[in-house]
């Protein structure tokens, strides 16, 4: 590979955004430092990896100074999943999860905020807690029999 670009483990000491690019800063192996280091994440995709992530780069063929970031990791707050499974978390320990049996949304005791127009849900529904509306609630289904307040 001589010419093209040399791989480098890296850890996070800290991140900034600036005009829509995520920069980096943090060592190398070899006590390397790399400032503002750009994230590349796909599209649709956003994080900003907590201090102590590893991650792997590549540096520029004669500047090592100019890295991408491929991809990161800290490995005391990536979810432990089965084959095939996916995960969307952040350092806090919020996490949707998809598997193979269903999909998990835990956000332990915090609130959750949903926005959106009209919200069509289809299945059964429980709820196990309290139910709290600040709009009429319309029993399409003809079941006021079953309704009390």
């Amino acid at each position: 590979m001589i010419g093209g670009p040399r791989p480098v483990r890296f850890e996070i000491e800290k991140s900034r955004f600036v005009e829509g690019q995520l920069l980096i800063t943090g060592r190398g192996l070899a006590n390397e430092r790399f400032e503002d280091v750009l994230f590349i994440q796909p599209h649709g995709a956003a994080s900003v990896p907590p201090k102590g992530s590893v991650g792997f780069g590549l540096a520029m063929p004669g500047r090592r100074t100019q890295m991408l970031m491929l991809g990161v990791e800290h490995n005391e707050k990536r979810p432990d999943l089965p084959e095939g499974g996916k995960a969307i978390y952040d350092h806090a320990g919020n996490i949707i999860k998809l598997l193979d049996e269903g999909v998990t949304f835990d956000f332990q005791e915090r609130t959750i905020t949903l926005t959106g127009g009209t919200w069509n849900l289809k299945g059964d529904f429980n709820v196990d807690g309290n139910i709290t509306a600040t709009g009429s609630i319309i029993d399409a289904g003809g079941n006021t029999a079953n309704h009390s307040h």
